[in-house]
C-alpha cells in the first residue's frame, strides 16, 4: 500500500500528509481500506518522517512492514486457521458417524472459515496501520524527480 501526497504539517518525527487520491472499490476487502475509502474530502494521514520531509514537499508514504504483515495475517491468516480448525473438529465429530465424514469435515470447515472471517472483519475495524514517508519528490522538467529515499521501513 502506498500513496503520494503533500506534507501540510510537521512535528517531531512525524508529518501530516494530504493525499490527492484514495482507494477505489477494488480495495474493499483490505483491512486498511477503511482508512482510504473515498468520502469526498481530502485525506490527511499522519506518518513517520524518517526522510525529513518539510511542509509543501510531495512525498510517497507506505505502510511499514510490520503493519503490512499484520494486515495480511488478519485478512487471510485468521480465516484459513478457522477453516483448518473447523475441518479438524468435523473430522473428530465424524468418528461416531463414518458415513457422514465428508459432510462433517466440509460443513465444519465452512463454518470455521466463516467464523474466522467474521473475527477478522471485527478486528480489522480497529486495525491501526503505521505509515512511513519513504520518498520525497521535487517538481521539475517532465514530472516528479526523486529527491531522497528512506529505506528504514
Amino acid at each position: 500500500m502506498e500513496k503520494v501526497g503533500t506534507v501540510v504539517k510537521t512535528f517531531q518525527d512525524r508529518a501530516v500528509v494530504q493525499c490527492s487520491y484514495r482507494c477505489d472499490a477494488t480495495c474493499t476487502f483490505c483491512p486498511v481500506a477503511g482508512i482510504f475509502m473515498s468520502k469526498g474530502e481530502p485525506l490527511e494521514l499522519e506518518a513517520l518522517n524518517p526522510a525529513g520531509a518539510r511542509v509543501g514537499e510531495v512525498v510517497r508514504i507506505e505502510m511499514d512492514s510490520a503493519s503490512s504483515l499484520a494486515a495480511y495475517g488478519l485478512a487471510y491468516g485468521i480465516p484459513v486457521v478457522g477453516l483448518i480448525t473447523g475441518a479438524v473438529i468435523g473430522a473428530l465429530l465424524s468418528r461416531r458417524m463414518p458415513r457422514l465424514e465428508t459432510l462433517f469435515v466440509a460443513g465444519m470447515g465452512i463454518l470455521g472459515a466463516a467464523a474466522g472471517l467474521f473475527f477478522a472483519v471485527r478486528k480489522g475495524r480497529n486495525f491501526k496501520a503505521t505509515l512511513v514517508i519513504t520518498e520525497i519528490f521535487v517538481a521539475g522538467g517532465g514530472g516528479a524527480v526523486q529527491k531522497g529515499r528512506c529505506d528504514k521501513t
